[in-house]
């Protein structure tokens, strides 16, 4: 098998952005690694040099603040990425079974029009346009590695050859850069770099970010070494039988981020630099400007613990001006459900919590999950929620009828004006006005945990999280006609 340019044997060249930076910085530069191509904040605040060379591999958010992505060199970005699960321990996991930038000879196994199934070996991709016939072999490289369940790899004919500052890209022969490479005179070297290499090749190339901090000789010396990698590949995919993998690709792994997680970053984050309480819940929620003018001005512990109980209070005096608050799910699959928009009823603060009783009007038709109850628009759901208990309670009526409760198990919401979210447990607990309880889905937490798609630390928290709902149940089942809720 071709190898991907060479990787040192000490630890790897890390680039980390995204708002969980700091905090990852310092896990990452006390296990060893070095961090490059760092922002001026994390230079300051770890005394760093700035380090041009290029990273092996890149941490940095996923589709949403409340993911992490690393993605790079196989064995280093696999070893980055379980350091990290291991540390920040309440995080639900996805790692891709294909290497993204991988190159493979496959087997057209269906084609339907200009759409072809793809086999790689025991994985199947996706290829379009595809003009084989199903029996027929087709070089391709994967352009997007499935991370959640039931993604499948795209695959693309184009197929790149990747190294630390640039990639060769099979059949189509342009010259592009990445984002981050924004002036223009940098742009028209290493145009005029490539061209002198590969004009009349065919090929066409991808400058990294790293690009732009190197020389023109390293700029030759990896157009030269992949150009040889090309040729190398193309030959022994004429004499392999199909399907086998010609060169490997990059990991990419994604971390769901809990409001657990983040705690443990504000801690490791706070023996850096002044960090108040729900920093990254904060900014995670869109509220990075805030988190930075109070931390600004923040001097001591005794006042990061005022900060965290004015912002609670800030908090909850918006929420009553508003009037109205959207919930958001989040699946371990990382799957964002929006329940929609309810109608604050009430809000109570304290010095480390707070409490909401939001009314939501259902809208639809149907059956409510776990109560076997029809459900009918008009109904309503009084949702309790409390900031650092692992639940959200759904008390659904219908006029003075009390059609059941459903005790969803969740890591601690996280609640910011206008919004709450929180990561789905997997297992919940019904409340059916017989006066019968029922434990629901607690086969699909298991399952999760088989398929290792969230860790064992938050299959105990979860396991616990059910055994404490069922001792306390009560104190959260919510009678509209007494005015108040029962904690």
């Amino acid at each position: 098998m071709l190898e991907t340019s060479t990787i040192k044997d000490n630890k790897a060249n890390v680039r980390v952005r995204g708002i969980y930076a700091t905090a990852l910085s310092k896990i990452l530069l006390e296990s060893g690694f070095k961090i490059v191509d760092a922002s001026e904040k994390i230079i300051e605040r770890f005394s760093l040099e700035f380090e041009a060379e290029p990273a092996d591999v890149t941490i940095k958010c996923g589709d949403s603040e409340d993911e992490i992505l690393v993605i790079g060199s196989p064995r280093e970005a696999l070893q980055i990425f379980d350091i990290l699960v291991t540390t920040l321990k309440h995080v639900y996991v996805l790692k891709s079974s294909v290497e993204l930038y991988a190159v493979y000879k496959g087997v057209v196994v269906e084609r339907t029009g200009d759409y072809c199934v793809i086999d790689l070996g025991g994985i199947r991709g996706e290829l379009m346009p595809c003009r084989e016939e199903p029996g027929a072999s087709v070089i391709v490289g994967v352009k997007r590695a499935p991370l959640r369940p039931g993604e499948k790899a795209v695959l693309t004919k184009n197929f790149m050859v990747r190294g630390r500052l640039l990639a060769l890209v099979h059949g189509d022969p342009r010259i592009t850069f990445s984002e981050h490479i924004r002036d223009s005179r940098v742009k028209a070297r290493l145009s005029t770099l490539a061209l002198s290499k590969l004009i009349g090749s065919g090929l066409g190339v991808h400058f990294r970010s790293s690009s732009k901090y190197a020389d023109d000789s390293s700029i030759i010396r990896e157009i030269d070494a992949l150009l040889d990698e090309y040729r190398k590949l193309v030959e022994r995919a004429k004499s392999e039988s199909a399907p086998v993998k010609l060169r490997d690709g990059e990991f990419i792994g994604l971390m769901g981020v809990t409001s657990p997680a983040k705690n443990r970053l504000d801690e490791i984050r706070s023996t850096v630099t002044t960090t108040i309480k729900m920093h990254h819940s904060l900014k995670s929620s869109g509220l990075s400007d805030l988190v930075d003018l109070v931390e600004s001005i923040v001097a001591s512990d005794e006042c990061k613990h005022e900060a965290s109980t004015r912002l609670l209070d800030y908090i909850g005096s918006k929420l009553r001006e508003k009037h109205t608050v959207e919930l958001v799910h989040i699946k371990p699959t990382g799957e964002r459900i929006s329940l929609g928009e309810g109608e604050v009823l009430n809000v109570t603060t304290s010095s480390e919590f707070l409490e909401l009783l939001v009314k939501r009007t259902i809208k639809s038709s149907g059956l409510y999950d776990g109560l076997g109850a029809e459900k009918k628009p008009g109904d309503v759901d009084y949702a309790v929620i409390r900031s650092e208990q692992p639940i959200v309670v759904h008390n659904y009526y219908r006029g003075e009828e009390w059609l059941g409760s459903y005790v969803n198990i969740n890591t601690p919401p996280e609640v910011t004006p206008g919004l709450v979210k929180y990561h789905d447990l997997l297992v919940d607990v019904v409340v059916l006005p017989s006066g019968e309880v029922k434990v629901v889905d607690e086969e699909e937490l298991d399952k999760a945990r088989e398929a290792n798609i969230i860790t064992e630390d938050l299959y105990k928290y979860a396991k616990s999280a059910l055994k404490w709902v069922l001792e306390n149940y009560k104190e959260y089942i919510y009678n509209p006609g007494s005015k108040e809720i029962k904690i």
